[in-house]
């Protein structure tokens, strides 16, 4: 913490708030904030605690500022801070006794990280209340957060610097998406609640949107936010792992199908050369890769999977179904699952004929085939080194997202990014997507030390350049 005696000042107030006079509006106010998602997911405050671990640390925080910030009595004239200052505040230095007043004004609100200065500064916006960018100092969240990151969190100003407190809950995209939605709606409907009542007494509605969504944050902003990142998270944690399928929606099994070869061999490799969909893959050798038609995304995007999908292609960008191969008198087809182990059998055997014998199918599942492949004996020496894996990720990067742009998404309604820009309504959807890539990638580089990907290309490529720049001058 910048600001001298802040910290020693929170600790003090925490124990204050422990007291007879504040300890049962404390609980309370804890409980206004778990017992709701706690019963939902059938757990105790203490086992939603430990199933939290360390994040709930940030948890506790976000509700403790709650609490600082909130009012009791008839007419909301009591407040813990206010006590605490009048009874104990000779104690602090000026400049913790502001920050404690600012915390006791604050109002949480969502964040967008639109820029960083690790180690010193953020610029956020406010995606709720709008507004221009501004940029705080903030060292610890600038070595930890990245482009694009939505946080629930409160905005002061102390001595004529912007930071933020020290309670932050960071929000997935898809989680702060819904949020948004469920607070604009409740937002309306709060509005439009007022109007109607103030039309039956003859008067005018005293709030207008932006004060009507000021009024919501300040009053039960924090516990919409804990309770939208806290379902999100006990989901998460709760939810089944997804299974691992292909683009035909075929649980992963590594199939092999192994024809014995009956007749010439030669006869056997130039039926195969003729078989529809199966392309040998080079002039000299007996393999060949079966194709299906369309590319992995597309595919998935049409049967709209909610696993995870296995994509497999071609240089061209179809989806390869399966491996076929001519070796020690066996034609040899693998797959990677049984359906299309048991298509690629018929296919096969109904243009090879008496050409093969019998068919022996074997099946094993993924797992298993990832515990065979480790080797503990494998040397350093035949690693790729770091320069070149990089550069292989890359390249393959570039061509997962140059074929994303011209694929159907079902998060922009079935249209290619390309498609989707053309519209205003859908070139906000595409904007979405951009960030919500590009924080992926952010994200992930943070996590393993290495530089993010660029995507500035896509942002240029699709015409949106200069909306990515205005993110960081004007809301």
């Amino acid at each position: 913490m910048r600001i001298p005696g802040a910290d020693r000042a929170i600790g003090n107030l925490v124990k204050w708030s422990t007291k007879d006079d504040w300890g049962p509006f404390l609980e309370s106010v804890f409980a206004s904030h778990l017992n709701p998602i706690a019963d939902r997911f059938d757990m105790t405050d203490e086992e939603l605690a430990e199933t939290l671990g360390e994040a709930f640390d940030m948890l506790y925080a976000v509700i403790l500022e709650d609490f600082f910030t909130a009012r009791s009595g008839d007419d909301g004239e009591r407040n813990v801070i206010d006590d605490y200052l009048k009874r104990r505040g000779w104690r602090e230095t000026v400049p913790a006794k502001r920050y404690l007043a600012a915390i006791r004004e604050s109002t949480i609100s969502l964040y967008e990280v639109i820029d960083i200065d690790p180690g010193r500064t953020m610029t956020v916006r406010d995606l709720i209340r709008g507004g221009d960018p501004v940029t705080i100092e903030e060292k610890m969240g600038s070595e930890s957060a990245v482009r694009w990151d939505r946080v629930a969190a409160r905005l002061i100003k102390v001595n004529k610097k912007l930071y933020f407190t020290g309670g932050m809950l960071l929000l997935s995209h898809e989680s702060s998406n819904t949020f948004l939605s469920a607070f604009e709606e409740t937002a309306k409907a709060v509005k439009a609640k007022l109007r109607r009542e103030a039309k039956k007494q003859g008067g005018k509605p005293v709030y207008d949107g932006q004060d009507m969504k000021g009024m919501l944050l300040k009053s039960s902003g924090a516990s919409m936010f804990t309770h939208a990142w806290l379902t999100d998270v006990l989901e998460r944690i709760h939810a089944p792992l997804p299974e691992i399928r292909n683009t035909d929606g075929d649980e992963i099994v590594i199939s092999e199908v192994r024809f014995p070869i009956a007749g010439d061999e030669a006869r056997v490799t130039t039926v195969i050369d003729s078989i529809a969909d199966i392309e040998r893959d080079a002039p000299v050798g007996a393999s060949w890769t079966w194709h299906g038609r369309g590319s992995p995304s597309r595919r998935i995007s049409a049967k709209k999977h909610e696993n995870l999908a296995l994509q497999s292609m071609d240089d061209s960008g179809r989806t390869s179904l399966g491996d076929i191969e001519v070796k020690n008198g066996t034609v040899l087809l693998r797959t990677n699952s049984r359906e299309r182990a048991e298509r690629g059998r018929d296919l096969l055997a109904s243009h090879l004929g008496p050409l093969v014998g019998p068919p022996l199918t074997s099946h094993e599942d993924i797992e298993r085939m990832l515990d065979r492949s480790v080797d503990p004996r494998a040397e350093k020496d035949d690693e790729v080194p770091p320069e070149a894996a990089a550069e292989i990720m890359r390249e393959y990067q570039d061509d997962h997202y140059r074929r994303a742009l011209d694929d159907p998404l079902p998060m922009l309604d079935g249209k290619t990014p390309r498609q989707a820009v053309k519209t205003k309504k859908s070139r906000a959807q595409v904007i979405e997507w951009l960030k919500y890539l590009e924080n992926s990638e952010y994200r992930l580089a943070s996590q393993h030390g290495h530089k993010p990907y660029d995507m500035s290309w896509m942002w240029r490529e699709l015409k949106l350049d200069e909306e990515r720049q205005a993110f960081r001058t004007k809301n």
